[in-house]
């Protein structure tokens, strides 16, 4: 079903706007993003600058450099950094969106260095065959995304490869590299969908056993002879190595989020635990309508989620939360109290908006009061976008004339989604809330409405700045009617006519008055 499906005079725009929801979907990346970045970039750039004279220092420190050496490491460090960067703009810039996002990453491609360096100047060792590469690969994983980990990784490498140029103390110092790097390869890989802090410790034996298996055979490949003793240490070393890393980093993952500013898979399915969440918990019991809600919301936007390519977990735990302001004043909405509509009535519309549009501002302030992370707080404001409160607005328009209202108060403060798992909730939100209130909610009565919901908050450009693209929307439609069929279906009933006595939908009376009728009992009841 097209979203521009029997409207004519709007399919002459329809390449014009595909071709801007494209764009938009390309760069993954917002006006409110933009500014916020454009905003800090002199921060930035002078962190870039600390960093790369931290990795010089650190590279050239202890190797005998003379005053053209310098120039030439320190031009190579500066093409390097400048072509990191500007791959990290073009390709993986949600790394970049704070200030606090970029020290955490610029430390975790420094910490490999500055371990090595200690590893030669302390304790006299020179070999990279126990770096915890694979530590900060992991964490970079969880944090951010594994394409971002595979390249921070890579480019760690480049510059570990550079320092042990300089150092040429030991002919085997590469091969400990290259183990290394096959375990930190490794975390990248097997990070994928953890959810849970034991499949943590599983990745850190995976890259156990895979650096056992790449030094072994870097072992066979040698021509001098294989020492048994010393060469069986090395492997449970290796081995161990790996399974401590992910016992840390299983141990250390909420630090990990608080230092980073971020939110790993693993907290969003603690957060989406309905049975042990404190603030679901308060929700459930002291607006039951609400909770209700928004779990079907969280269905609904799940299967979407997943259907269009987005974060599926986020998405439901974000619907999970997206009305909690509401728990300032359940009252006044209709699904917690069926005196709600009396309590508006002695109220003017605009107070009505102002109670009504309040609970989004009201949700962030309790969300944050309550450690929800920036990834969730973002629901709560941008489910409603800058949309227009309509039953409001008319009722104004007819209390006052058209002419007398400003629709403009009467919407929402926003912002608009600012990505596509905000999207989904603000058309989740809407279709679970008027399917609720069908008579006759048949598929082809479903479809049509989910149709409209998405139609009218494009043509409101609600989507202007998350990123969907037309088919996204297409996608997200589908996955949405087919939820609201699974939970709308129908079941065999009993045949019209005399009430059944088994019918228990019928009235109580109805079915006393049915079963002294012998005509209206089963074969089988008759007889006996």
């Amino acid at each position: 079903m097209g979203i521009f499906n029997n409207l004519p005079g709007l399919k002459r725009k329809r390449r014009s706007l595909r071709r801007f929801s494209l764009e938009r979907a390309k760069t993954g990346w917002s006006r409110q993003q933009e500014s916020q970045a454009l905003s800090s970039a002199g921060e930035k750039i002078t962190l870039a600058v600390i960093a790369g004279a931290i990795t010089l220092g650190l590279v050239g420190f202890g190797a005998d450099l003379s005053g053209r050496g310098w120039v030439g490491l320190g031009a190579l460090l500066f093409t390097a950094q400048i072509c990191f960067t500007r791959y990290l703009l073009d390709f993986r810039r949600h790394a970049l969106e704070s200030v606090g996002q970029v020290v955490g990453l610029a430390a975790c491609l420094l910490a490999p260095l500055v371990l090595a360096q200690g590893m030669r100047e302390v304790f006299e060792v020179f070999d990279l065959t126990f770096l915890p590469l694979s530590f900060l690969s992991l964490v970079i994983a969880l944090a951010w995304s594994r394409g971002l980990a595979l390249d921070a990784t890579a480019y760690a490498g480049g510059i570990l490869a550079i320092f042990l140029f300089l150092r040429p103390e030991r002919q085997d110092v590469f091969e400990g590299l290259v183990i290394t790097l096959a375990g930190a390869g490794t975390a990248c890989l097997a990070a994928d969908e953890i959810r849970r802090r034991v499949a943590v410790v599983r990745v850190g034996l995976l890259v156990g056993l895979v650096q056992v298996l790449v030094a072994g055979s870097l072992v066979l490949l040698r021509h001098d002879e294989v020492v048994g003793s010393e060469l069986s240490w090395q492997m449970f070393f290796l081995l161990v190595s790996g399974l401590v890393v992910g016992l840390a980093v299983s141990g250390s993952l909420p630090a990990i989020e608080r230092l980073f500013g971020v939110t790993t898979d693993v907290s969003l399915l603690e957060l989406g635990n309905t049975h042990e969440q404190p603030l679901l918990r308060k929700l459930l019991l002291e607006a039951p309508g609400t909770f209700h809600h928004s779990y079907i919301v969280g269905l609904l936007s799940e299967a979407a989620a997943e259907a269009c390519g987005a974060n599926a977990l986020l998405t439901r735990v974000g619907a999970l939360y997206h009305d909690i302001g509401k728990l300032n004043k359940p009252g006044y909405f209709a699904e917690n109290s069926p005196e709600a509509r009396g309590r508006h009535r002695g109220l003017t519309p605009e107070m009505s908006t102002l109670i009504i549009s309040s609970h989004t501002r009201d949700g962030v302030e309790l969300g944050a009061y309550y450690g929800l992370p920036r990834r969730v707080l973002d629901f709560m404001p941008e489910h409603h976008g800058t949309s227009c409160i309509e039953y409001f607005f008319h009722s104004a328009q007819a209390l006052r004339g058209e002419e007398q209202v400003n629709e403009e108060h009467f919407r929402y403060s926003g912002p608009r989604p600012q990505s596509i798992e905000t999207a989904i909730v603000m058309i989740a939100d809407a279709i679970e809330a008027i399917s609720r209130q069908m008579p006759d909610p048949s598929r082809s009565r479903l479809q049509t409405m989910v149709h409209e919901v998405v139609l009218k908050r494009l043509m409101d450009r609600q989507f202007d700045e998350c990123g969907a693209t037309l088919r996204d929307l297409e996608l997200i439609e589908s996955a949405c009617v087919q939820v609201l069929m699974g939970i709308y279906h129908t079941r065999p009933t009993f045949p019209k006519g005399r009430p059944h006595p088994l019918d228990l939908s019928q009235p109580q009376e109805d079915r006393a008055v049915a079963k002294d009728t012998p005509e209206s009992l089963p074969p089988i009841a008759r007889e006996s």
